[in-house]
């Protein structure tokens, strides 16, 4: 028979084990969904804006494309402009019907 405070300290210890599992990997994938949406926005920005314009993907939960990463470009003529939704997984943008650019 284990002591009450015994099996309070295993639980801990186990909880303490599964998060430091789980942040790292979250973190990861945090990382590398938002190097492919700044890689996407960037092919955007090229392809649909004719001045200069810096590529800015930012993750938002409320927007009228939904939530998930929205393209920007960033520092063109008339201020910064929303160029679309992106997705929850960045994936290429639909600039035209039936078409990405890539």
């Amino acid at each position: 028979m284990r002591s009450r405070r015994l099996r309070l300290l295993i639980q801990v210890a186990a909880v303490v084990g599964i998060v430091m599992l789980v942040v790292p990997m979250i973190g990861s994938q945090l990382r590398v969904a938002g190097i492919s949406a700044n890689n996407w926005c960037g092919a955007w920005v090229a392809y649909q804006v004719s001045g200069p314009g810096t590529p800015d993907a930012r993750f938002e939960l409320f927007n009228t494309g939904g939530p998930g990463w929205q393209c920007y470009a960033v520092g063109g003529i008339g201020g910064d402009r929303h160029l679309g939704p992106l997705g929850i997984i960045p994936g290429p943008p639909n600039v035209r019907p039936g078409g990405v650019a890539v």
